[in-house]
């Protein structure tokens, strides 16, 4: 199995953004976290601060759209220079268009699980996906505390990606 390191940035310095990015340039990827207000109770960094992040660090970025409509702006961090996109089943409308959309633009596509919702649901369609993100945390804020429970989400998924026989990395 190979564990990669993907610090998130949601607790960084922004006034000080780019020597927090340097901070964690030994990682295998940086995570944003993008928010909107809507589809969770918190607003983050948007288009043009990720377009910074994409330019000023080595590491693949890998934004995490906690957004409603997903299906317009996933590929527009793709644009950016996101190496993988990662969008909630509940707000978006075609889950397999937009996966099938951001690998042909080159970047990974990759489905996020909120702790409340069941995994099965997207077994599936597991095969059009990169990644997966079992969210073991709350969407919507940092510094929470670690959901144990949601290591259940984790050994099932892990089990339906060896029944079927699916590559992982």
């Amino acid at each position: 199995m190979n564990i990669q390191i993907a610090p998130s940035i949601l607790s960084a310095d922004f006034c000080n953004l780019e020597r927090d990015l340097d901070a964690i340039s030994n990682a295998d990827l940086v995570h944003v976290d993008v928010m909107d207000h809507h589809f969770v109770p918190n607003l983050t960094l948007g288009e043009p601060i990720v377009k910074r992040i994409c330019e000023v660090t080595k590491l693949p970025v890998d934004v995490h759209l906690m957004i409603e409509d997903p299906d317009r702006w996933a590929p527009e961090y793709a644009k950016l220079g996101a190496a993988s996109v990662s969008f909630h089943m509940g707000a978006t409308h075609a889950p397999v268009r937009l996966a099938r959309q951001l690998r042909d633009m080159g970047c990974k596509a990759c489905f996020a699980v909120r702790p409340a919702e069941p995994v099965e649901p997207i077994f599936d369609i597991l095969d059009e996906f990169d990644m997966v993100l079992i969210m073991t945390v709350e969407p919507g804020f940092g510094g929470q505390k670690f959901l144990a429970n949601q290591m259940n989400k984790v050994r099932r998924l892990r089990d339906e990606i060896t029944r079927r026989g699916l590559q992982t990395h």
